[in-house]
């Protein structure tokens, strides 16, 4: 009887091994790249722009001291017609160092910041084209139509501006200081076109006007002496009360001790290069000369908020020109 040859333990490892040998490796897996999440679109920042009510009564202590101007009446809503401005990071940054040299320069006095909230989330910034406006539940839908063909007529497409001054200014009660960035005029007049589209529908339906000439001399915190010297510095005439256009960056519950005109007047002509370092001018004003000087800020859209709502009317594309933060 033959006998059957088992294999050894040795000679079985050694066909495994050859076995794992002639079988290809598996594919290395791909290690996962880091992606850079596209930003949020300004709809969606629309939908949750407005902070939950909790009181229809003024409690400053809700608001970081802030008192209401306009009063809150039951049955009316609250409207505002502006354009809005999305600093990119490099601005937001020029920008928090000038707000921060503003709190250096003036010790005992809180300057907040209003290019982000409490949690650090970035804020977008604004230049009104109206005042504070209180319309009727029945006149929210015509407001915004009636609006929305006064801006389509001006005919203003996409446009950009730049910086023509800074200084503080105070509310119509003078409970407030705001750090404003102000602005030239544009190269097509494109802000004023649509400031007198925008008065326009609001004197349509009894709402109060922005920059009306009978409005300037009797503007609360309105000072004559600075507004004579701005009118010196960045010309006179037709358009005097359309330099107001501005972007508030930061305010204040104490007046600050550059809010005086002469100092004032100075951050105007520094911003619009003129000769700044023979007028005194602060340190923390002097610094906006030379960081911002060079901005330019671009509008796409006309933003309206009726209560918390916010629609945006967005301007026709400027011809030959792609949309963007800088010229």
């Amino acid at each position: 009887m033959a006998l059957v040859s088992y294999s050894s333990s040795s000679d079985e490892n050694e066909a495994e091994n050859e076995a794992k040998a002639s079988t290809p490796p598996p594919p290395a897996k791909k290690r996962k790249t880091e992606t850079t999440l596209p930003p949020l679109p300004n709809a969606f920042r629309d939908l949750y722009s407005s902070t939950v009510r909790t009181t229809t009564s003024d409690d400053p202590s809700l608001h970081g001291g802030r008192r209401r101007v306009t009063p809150h009446i039951e049955g009316q809503w609250p409207g505002h017609v502006y354009l809005e401005y999305n600093p990119n990071p490099k601005e937001s940054e020029q920008l928090s160092q000038l707000i921060a040299s503003e709190q250096r320069a003036h010790e005992g006095c809180r300057v907040q910041s209003l290019l982000s909230n409490d949690l650090g989330v970035t804020l977008p910034l604004h230049v009104s084209l109206s005042r504070p406006l209180s319309l009727l539940t029945p006149q929210k839908s015509p407001f915004l139509t009636q609006l929305k063909d006064a801006v389509s007529r001006t005919g203003v497409r996409t446009f950009d501006d730049v910086p023509g001054g800074l200084r503080w200014h105070p509310n119509e009660l003078r409970t407030r200081w705001f750090l404003v960035l102000q602005l030239r005029k544009p190269a097509y007049d494109e802000l004023a076109k649509l400031l007198r589209s925008c008065n326009d529908v609001a004197k349509a339906f009894g709402q109060p006007l922005l920059y009306a000439a009978d409005d300037v001399d009797g503007e609360a915190g309105y000072d004559a002496e600075a507004e004579g010297e701005r009118k010196h510095e960045m010309g006179s005439g037709e358009g005097d009360r359309e330099g107001k256009f501005h972007i508030s960056l930061a305010w204040s519950l104490t007046e600050p001790k550059s809010a005086t005109a002469a100092v004032t007047a100075t951050a105007t002509t520094q911003l619009a290069h003129s000769k700044a370092e023979k007028k005194g001018a602060s340190t923390a004003l002097a610094l906006a000369g030379t960081e911002m000087k060079n901005l330019s800020i671009w509008f796409s859209e006309v933003k309206v908020r009726i209560g918390q709502d916010v629609h945006s009317l967005p301007l026709p594309a400027a011809r030959g020109k792609k949309g963007g933060l800088f010229a």
